[in-house]
């Protein structure tokens, strides 16, 4: 049961969600897309849910071995300086507590593995790699390739960002999957094949709301507007909040990539993803504190402008994937972080 739920909350930690709402919702959402998404999301899931839970298990029963060890050796020690003996007869600590203890104490070490894995946290970059090389390749062995070869090297950085000193205060966030699969893309196949349908366009008013709710499901790399229905249901089945964040984000990335950009991109729900998964991350996920007009400016400002930054990487003609997103929250997030460092100086000089 733990390993079904991993895998399918991976599915909704793409929209920053860990319940099973938001999680069958999108599965929903990328079968929509192609059933192909789902079932190479799944299974890459699937793959690195196994793989973190052993290295989990492994490093728990590690630490529980050498601090039992630790304990036993310290026990000894004790004895030939001519310690007390604990009720048990046994030199030292009490052999049964030292275990236990030492088992709590692995657990509060290296708990923090299967934590992680049972929330979804470890698959979801995963997860859309093999939604971008099934859109990009087309189901087949190519695809297949491209997804367990990219899922690798995004688990690895998940893994080693730590180790090189990667900020706390920033999250990786989907930065792992947009890094490997632009790289991919740029050597793989022509970028053109990344930009999502061409869709008949309409009264000003129709596509605006169309191309929101599209948005929801470009998230996934789908399009259409039952996918992105799906998107947003499960979004408020995760909460009103996170639901009226997740539709406000994407009407306000398709509202100013209408008067910017063009009713084409806008209405294909092109510039309403980034602007959702920002909001959902600046107003859900890591709210600011603060006034009210701080607390929903931000957000909005932020959602806004992942609009001309989309326009600047597809101008230099790299795949945004999900760029957006990750740029500009890991720019409002460090400017807090900073903001926040700054104000505990000001506190110590007092």
């Amino acid at each position: 049961m733990n390993f079904f739920r991993g895998i399918v909350r991976a599915q909704g930690q793409i929209f920053l969600q860990a319940g099973w709402g938001p999680a069958v919702f999108a599965l929903a959402a990328m079968t929509v897309a192609s059933a192909w998404f789902a079932l190479a999301a799944m299974t890459v899931a699937s793959a690195w849910f196994a793989l973190a839970a052993l290295a989990g298990a492994a490093v728990q029963a590690g630490c529980a071995l050498a601090l039992a060890g630790w304990d036993d050796a310290r026990g000894l020690h004790r004895l030939r300086e001519g310690g007390t003996r604990a009720p048990s007869g046994i030199p030292g600590p009490d052999p049964e507590s030292s275990r236990v203890g030492a088992r709590a104490l692995a657990r509060s070490r290296a708990g923090v593995i299967p934590a992680e894995v049972d929330q979804g946290l470890h698959g979801f970059n995963g997860a859309l790699t093999g939604c971008a090389a099934v859109l990009a390749c087309g189901p087949g062995i190519p695809a297949a390739l491209w997804t367990l070869a990219g899922s690798a090297v995004c688990a690895l950085i998940v893994w080693g960002a730590p180790k090189l000193s990667w900020p706390e205060s920033l999250p990786l966030l989907t930065g792992p999957f947009c890094l490997v699969n632009s790289i991919a893309v740029a050597v793989a196949v022509p970028f053109e094949r990344t930009q999502g349908a061409v869709v008949p366009l309409g009264s000003p008013v129709h596509d605006v709301l169309a191309g929101a709710v599209r948005g929801a499901h470009q998230v996934i790399l789908g399009g259409s507007v039952l996918g992105g229905l799906l998107v947003l249901a499960g979004m408020f089945a995760a909460g009103w909040r996170a639901g009226v964040w997740a539709a406000a984000g994407t009407l306000v990335g398709t509202l100013a990539g209408f008067v910017g950009i063009g009713q084409g991109p806008a209405a294909s729900g092109l510039l309403g993803y980034g602007a959702m998964l920002v909001t959902v991350a600046l107003g859900v996920a890591f709210p600011a504190r603060g006034s009210r007009i701080l607390r929903i400016g931000v957000p909005v400002l932020a959602a806004a402008l992942t609009v001309p930054l989309w326009w600047v990487i597809t101008a230099v003609g790299v795949a945004p994937y999900t760029w957006p997103f990750v740029l500009v929250t890991w720019t409002v997030l460090a400017l807090r972080s900073r903001q926040w460092r700054a104000g505990e100086a000001r506190h110590d000089e007092r």
